[in-house]
């Protein structure tokens, strides 16, 4: 019995749009600073943890397609995420209450292979159970 892919795709949507409110609400400087300085790097990790979901997410909801580019396989969802992730952090660069920063986007792109990897492992897990 295949699993559905629906379900992940309902919740990479509704998280997508959770993304699209952060980033809409820091574009305008109107995070709660004041709550989130307290907690000492806290863009690093909510880069890592934040863009690494929607990595888990899109791998997920795609049901772990993956493309061939010369001759290497590489996973469609977290690809066309990173794409989407390098543009956001390099528009930062004209955006008055933003920043650009490398160490912020390494954060994002560690976080999205990582949880890449842990949506392949979903994947094989899941497989593996429902073979038994």
């Amino acid at each position: 019995m295949k699993q559905s892919k629906k379900p992940w795709q309902i919740a990479f949507l509704l998280y997508f749009l959770l993304l699209l409110l952060i980033v809409i609400t820091a574009n305008g400087g109107n995070l709660p600073y004041d709550l989130l300085g307290k907690i000492p790097h806290y863009d690093v990790y909510g880069h890592f943890i934040l863009y690494g979901i929607a990595s888990f997410l899109t791998h997920l909801a795609l049901g772990g397609k993956k493309i061939v580019i010369n001759k290497i396989f590489i996973p469609l969802g977290p690809f066309l995420f990173t794409l989407i992730t390098i543009a956001e952090e390099i528009s930062q660069i004209y955006l008055p209450n933003r920043t650009f920063s490398i160490v912020d986007l390494n954060a994002s792109l560690i976080g999205i292979i990582l949880f890449y990897y842990l949506a392949e492992l979903w994947i094989f897990y899941h497989k593996k159970r429902l073979r038994e």
